[in-house]
């Protein structure tokens, strides 16, 4: 193991305070500490050929400009700085291919010329828009800003990048999303991931989205999304995920996703199943949980024939109908638990094997013994009587619990 020190007093005369400067290296990483003027840059000189990831704490510059940072050595590939509140401003170096910055007072980015740099990642920082330095940087294939000040987004800032793939803006404050190009830009041959969690977005145009060819997942979690409009039509798109919004209608009826198998409205506010649900055939996993649905049938799903598993848990049901010949043909589980159902019908089910949980109802009244024998486990803890079975063992003892107290 390779380990090198190098210990420095530096008195910073307008702080009237005194730092140690401090290099500690081990294997293929080095540690930085307290780097707070361009003299310090000599301590990089010291950095073994060995050394990959270089991290950077607490250091106090405003300014990391190329002039200091050339002085990294070109065999460091990845730069880490952390905890340097006073940065304000950093000139990326051409031979890094990864950056991550966090808790800086960060503004500004820019990038030397021909720059290699693969992977950036900015987290607490104070970034008010995408800095327009990125679209100049040919190779980032992932790109990430959390927890910053940006406002709004627009996809066109981001044209010439052809080698991204992953865009990731959570908890910043965004309000907008658009895409004002007008020409055919790189990024669509090249976006697959957008993640916006954690935002203040209030409504979507899904058709922004289609011009993203090989975009697979969609993050929209935790907005104020209250409308969706457009013609959704992508032949990629396999999640899409509008968890904790405030989504109280949903049309579905010009959306044309082949490819989505993964939907969720978790934590909204809808009082109904969104209108031509049944129009996506190849969702397998729908999550409706935690809205204000008071009645449900599986009508209402019984086209999506690929669907396995459905959820509407947290819901507000007074009534839920299961027993029809037009149902999910691939369905396996259905999540009733936390409702307000009374009692629960399960005479018939026309697919081979179905698990349910109803678990914390309000039923009272239950026949084990008419219920179909395509139900293959059921859960009932916490209603007023529990007839729960994991086996068919203890579905032919036939045994139901009266809950009292």
């Amino acid at each position: 193991m390779h380990v090198v020190w190098v210990r420095l007093v530096v008195v910073f005369n307008a702080a009237n305070r005194i730092a140690t400067l401090r290099l500690q290296c081990r294997s293929a990483s080095c540690a930085v500490y307290d780097f707070c003027s361009i003299e310090d840059k000599f301590a990089l000189s010291y950095i073994p050929e060995t050394t990959r990831r270089v991290y950077m704490y607490r250091s106090c510059i405003e300014r990391m400009d190329l002039p200091l940072l050339k002085d990294l050595p070109s065999f460091v590939k990845s730069l880490y700085i952390q905890r340097a509140t006073p940065l304000r401003w950093i000139s990326v170096p051409r031979t890094l291919k990864a950056l991550s910055i966090e808790l800086t007072r960060l503004r500004r980015i820019e990038f030397e010329a021909n720059s290699t740099l693969k992977h950036l990642i900015i987290t607490y920082c104070h970034l008010s828009t995408l800095p327009d330095a990125i679209q100049h940087a040919p190779m980032p294939i992932h790109l990430q800003i959390r927890s910053c000040n940006i406002q709004q987004l627009d996809m066109a800032s981001l044209c010439e990048n052809a080698l991204l793939s992953t865009v990731i803006l959570t908890r910043n404050k965004l309000r907008y999303i658009a895409n004002t190009s007008t020409k055919q830009c790189a990024l669509y041959d090249s976006l697959s991931a957008l993640v916006l969690t954690g935002n203040r977005l209030k409504s979507i145009n899904m058709e922004l989205f289609n011009v993203f060819v090989q975009l697979d997942s969609v993050f929209l979690q935790s907005n104020r999304i209250a409308s969706l409009a457009g013609r959704f039509v992508h032949n990629a798109i396999a999640e899409l995920r509008l968890d904790i919004n405030r989504l109280a209608w949903v049309d579905l009826c010009q959306w044309s996703v082949p490819a989505l198998v993964w939907l969720s409205f978790d934590e909204n506010v809808l009082a109904e199943v969104p209108k031509c649900m049944n129009n996506l055939k190849n969702v397998t996993r729908l999550v409706l949980s935690s809205n204000v649905l008071s009645n449900f049938t599986i009508e209402s799903v019984a086209g999506m024939e690929h669907l396995v598993s459905l959820s509407v848990s947290y819901n507000q049901l007074l009534s839920v109908t299961l027993n029809s010949e037009r149902f999910p043909r691939r369905l396996e589980f259905i999540n009733l638990y936390h409702n307000n159902l009374t009692s629960l019908d399960l005479s018939f089910i026309p697919v081979r094997s179905l698990k349910i949980d109803a678990s914390r109802n309000f039923i009272a009244s239950f026949d084990v013994n008419g219920t179909s024998a395509n139900v293959t486990r059921l859960a009932m803890e916490h209603n007023p009587i529990d007839c729960s079975w994991d086996s068919d063992t203890k579905r032919e003892q036939g045994q139901c619990k009266i809950q009292t107290g």
